[in-house]
């Protein structure tokens, strides 16, 4: 009997060390909730003059919805012109993510200094080959994958990231050779859709316009040229 004491004492042991330690696990897990629950959820450490966002869904849509928008722009390509677009569009989406857009493009050019410098370096001859750009309209498909928020002077600013691309046709005026030629361009872009209320929008896109045509103007192969414009306006979504 006595050999059998030791058996049954180490039994018990077992038993009480087992419950204890389902015990002490079971209140570890207790305190480990608790300490996840106030890290996530317990804000009260912030300063109370902050106020934290969260998005969640889109506050401001445009799916189904008709936008139309008016943009001035300024052309970045040509070396001897200073050109000026003003560009009525107006755009509708079938989705968040996706929209068509027509725009119709009126381009005024004026003589820079790079083009008086050279007519004063050369006596006003020979004349480079210019090509200006004047009218112009196209369609575009809108791939907007992202729609996002930043705080700006305190406020918050919600907006969507957008991609675009299309084809147009566009009249050009060719100088010294004045004669008349149109084009048409593949066109590429992206932009920002600020939302300033469920109504108005602030638009900016840069635009490139990729196009072929003679290397001299009117003569030699066909050459790839690009024309670029950077554009800003405002937009009324209906």
């Amino acid at each position: 009997m006595r050999r059998a004491e030791p058996w049954t004492l180490s039994v018990y042991r077992v038993r009480s060390l087992w419950m204890w330690g389902l015990l002490l696990g079971f209140t570890s897990q207790l305190v480990a909730r608790a300490a996840h629950s106030a890290e996530e959820y317990n804000f009260s450490w912030l300063d109370p003059e902050k106020k934290i966002y969260v998005l969640q869904n889109r506050k401001f849509e445009k799916a189904r919805k008709l936008l139309l928008s008016g943009n001035i722009g300024l052309g970045l390509s040509n070396p001897y012109r200073t050109t000026y677009s003003v560009q009525p569009r107006a755009a509708f989406y079938i989705s968040e993510e996706w929209g068509f857009e027509v725009f119709f493009d009126y381009t005024a050019n004026a003589v820079n200094n790079t083009f008086l410098a050279l007519q004063q370096a050369t006596g006003g001859s020979p004349i480079p080959s210019i090509r200006e750009f004047r009218t112009g309209f196209g369609g575009l498909v809108h791939w907007a994958p992202w729609y996002a928020k930043i705080n700006v002077f305190n406020q918050i600013l919600y907006f969507d990231w957008l991609f675009f691309a299309g084809v147009g046709r566009m009249s050009t005026y060719l100088i010294p050779a004045n004669a008349s030629q149109d084009l048409t361009p593949l066109i590429l872009g992206t932009g920002h859709q600020f939302h300033v209320s469920r109504t108005w929008v602030v638009r900016w896109d840069f635009m490139a316009m990729l196009y072929l045509a003679p290397l001299y103007g009117t003569t030699g192969e066909n050459t790839w040229f690009a024309d670029y414009k950077f554009n800003v306006g405002f937009g009324l979504r209906l």
